[in-house]
């Protein structure tokens, strides 16, 4: 029995084995399953861990930068440096002389191309992406830059620079294309920094004045009696009329060139109203349609640049004629005297320049100036000469306008019981040239040049010049003319005619000639009052000499 129990164990282990041998290895593969999926799942993981780091590399390189270079006087090419750090020099009057700019970590379609100013040269044609723009070997400053992006994605960012430029020093921050540094002033740029940034952010700096020009594009248009506005005028051109007797009724200031930081407000004095209120850059300034004239003005520079710019004006004046140029906010014209402005140049100009020449006024004009330095043609005779019907120790003539007002002066003098008597009105070329080589020979040539006009230097040939004396003084022309009753009335009164005592005591050194109280100049009573009341010469209130 025993026997036949160990046989069946054996044979029952027999058929487990069996069993086991044929059965597929399930337990197994499961584990090794397991085995491969952990495998996999570190691979995975390992390749999810590059992926984030590849995928917060591209999001770091997705900020967009440049980097630039420049060549510095002395020194050569500079390493390149990017992102707002400075390229060049500081404190060490070292020039740059050329400059490369490439994009850093470019996303999408953006490039970059840049122009220079460069002494001699002025603005070069643009490079782009790392080209060089101004030159080396030659010695040429850079002046100024425009930097710009391009291509498709360029809207999306911007770009911005600032310039280190003599005498300046660091100057506002440009952006896109707008000019940074200095035109005009033949100053170097020293040092740039360059940043490019996405659209809409802040920009690194102030950006109020990055760029100085001497290019001050004023331009100014009148509107002018009969006639409307005229075309834009500039640099000094006359805007209006002369001897037209138009008036203006309006006029229109700009600056055309909007990068120099330079603008401007003026004001206008206008008829039945006074002065206006102050408009700028374009705005009209007077009125259109109501028939009234412009009497004054007042212009004054704005902006960031405007402290080193002079605004230069003068205006032609009814009866006035051409006034001296006035400044900075000065008045030109006139205010109380109901004249009209009928022409205005304007001028701006680097300050510490010379100023503007005053102009003359044109021949046969009642205010033209005539002295040792202004002379009128020999074959100048007035068209318009009368014959004087006064009390007179000769025969002589004057130019109508200034009869009538010499007969009031006269009729003003009898009114307070004196008697004046015309002396010399009138003289040609020929008469005034034998009269003063008369007085050569009495006085020698440096007495005749204090008591006589050479020949075409004498108002008298104007027709607007008359002698008068009394019987006071044996009617002789003599210097105590001027302290007789009748010389204390032209002093005091001849302006209230349109007359003026033309050689005052104590200005010899102005206009050339001794005291001569004797000697009228008719102007007009709104130019003779003027002038009378501002205790100046002819040559002191026009600036002319």
């Amino acid at each position: 029995m025993l026997k036949l129990r160990s046989i069946r164990i054996v044979l029952v282990s027999l058929f487990g084995l069996a069993l086991l041998m044929v059965m597929p290895p399930t337990f197994g593969s499961v584990k090794a399953e397991d085995n491969r999926t952990q495998a996999e799942n570190v691979v995975n993981s390992s390749s999810d861990s590059v992926g984030q780091a590849m995928t917060s590399k591209r999001t770091a390189n997705a900020t967009m930068g440049c980097s630039y270079r420049t060549h510095v006087q002395n020194v050569g090419w500079q390493s390149f440096v990017s992102d707002g750090i400075i390229s060049g020099t500081e404190g060490q009057g070292l020039r740059l002389e050329g400059i490369e700019v490439k994009l850093e970590n470019v996303s999408g379609d953006v490039g970059i191309e840049y122009a220079t100013h460069v002494q001699n040269v002025g603005w070069q044609n643009y490079v782009n992406n790392g080209a060089m723009s101004g030159t080396y070997g030659q010695s040429l400053r850079l002046e100024a830059i425009k930097i710009r992006l391009t291509g498709a994605d360029a809207e999306n960012y911007d770009v911005y620079y600032q310039v280190h430029a003599e005498n300046f020093g660091w100057l506002d921050w440009a952006k896109n294309d707008a000019s940074a540094g200095t035109e005009g002033f033949g100053l170097r740029l020293e040092a740039i920094k360059i940043m490019v940034v996405s659209k809409g952010d802040p920009a690194p700096g102030a950006t109020v004045r990055p760029f100085v020009t001497t290019n001050i594009q004023m331009t100014y248009q009148t509107h002018v009696q009969n006639i409307g506005w005229e075309g834009w005028k500039q640099n000094g051109e006359l805007s209006g009329t002369t001897g037209q007797n138009l008036r203006l009724e309006a006029i229109e200031i700009k600056n055309d060139n909007s990068e120099s930081n330079v603008g401007l407000k003026y004001q206008t004095h206008v008829q039945n109203y006074g002065w206006q209120g102050w408009k700028e850059d374009g705005e009209m300034s007077g009125t259109s349609n109501q028939s009234l004239r412009l009497e004054g003005i007042q212009i004054q520079l704005t902006g960031a640049n405007a402290e080193l710019f002079d605004v230069y004006y003068e205006a032609y004046v009814e009866g006035f004629g051409w006034m001296p140029w006035v400044m900075n906010g000065e008045s030109a014209g006139t205010e109380g005297l109901a004249l009209r402005l009928e022409g205005i140049r304007i001028l701006v100009q680097l300050k510490g320049s010379t100023a503007p020449k005053n102009s003359e006024n044109t021949l046969g004009f009642m205010a033209q100036l005539v002295n040792k330095n202004h002379s009128v043609p020999a074959d100048y005779v007035p068209g318009d000469l009368v014959w004087v019907n006064l009390p007179s120790t000769r025969d002589t003539q004057l130019r109508a306008d200034a009869t009538q007002h010499l007969i009031q002066l006269f009729n003003g003098a009898s009114a307070q019981g004196l008697t004046l008597y015309c002396c010399s009105g009138y003289r040609s070329y020929a008469t005034q040239t034998t009269l003063y080589q008369s007085n050569v020979e009495m006085y020698g040539v440096a007495g005749a040049e204090l008591v006589s006009a050479r020949p075409g230097m004498s108002e008298h040939q104007l027709g607007l010049a008359m002698d008068v004396t009394s019987a006071t003084v044996d009617f002789d022309l003599v210097e105590n003319f001027g302290a007789t009753a009748e010389g204390q009335f032209i002093r005091d009164h001849a302006h209230e005619y349109g007359f003026i005592v033309r050689y005052p005591q104590g200005k010899t050194n102005i206009t050339g000639y001794a005291y001569e109280p004797w000697h009228l100049r008719y102007l007009g009573v709104p130019v003779a009052t003027t002038i009378h009341n501002s205790g100046k010469t002819m040559e002191e209130f026009y600036g002319i000499y």
